[in-house]
């Protein structure tokens, strides 16, 4: 269990590192091209969820409602990882933990900015498709190992 409250904290850590990089050295008008034709790196703010869903809200409302929701998710998977640690194949810790430093980086820019740092735009060619975060990826992540063994059906080594 050592090890993945480790890599739920350092990967937290690395991802408010990028995003703090990222405040501190690009502008929102800036886009550095990583992938040619798919990935370019940017800033933007992001006061909302997923593609800037409830972004509008006001403020008095957003804030606590997003971050609360956020809390709320965080501890009832730390619960349920805590509580069924022994009995989860390696796939599912892999994937809880992913999803965990996903929505802990989440959480920290909620709380302490009201917004999440994004940069990592993709596109194909000049067809635009969303900005994320290293923590978006990591909870997608996560969540696709987490499904893959559940369709699956079976535990495998634990570790």
């Amino acid at each position: 269990m050592k090890r993945y409250i480790f890599l739920i904290f350092g990967i937290t850590a690395l991802d408010q590192f990028i995003k703090f990089w990222v405040r501190s050295t690009l502008s929102p008008t800036d886009y550095i091209e990583l992938i040619p034709n798919l990935i370019h790196l940017t800033y933007q703010e992001n006061r909302g969820v997923s593609f800037s869903f409830l972004s509008n809200l006001p403020d008095a409302l957003r804030v606590p409602l997003l971050t609360g929701v956020s809390l709320l998710v965080i501890l009832g998977l730390g619960y349920y990882l805590l509580k069924d640690f022994a009995r989860l194949s390696q796939l599912d810790r892999w994937g809880f933990s992913l999803i965990l430093s996903g929505a802990l980086g989440n959480l920290i820019d909620r709380g302490f900015r009201h917004s999440v740092t994004d940069y990592m735009f993709f596109h194909f060619y000049e067809t635009g498709f969303f900005v994320n975060n290293l923590a978006d990826d990591l909870i997608s992540i996560g969540f696709v190992l987490v499904l893959w063994r559940g369709l699956l059906g079976s535990k495998d080594e634990e570790g």
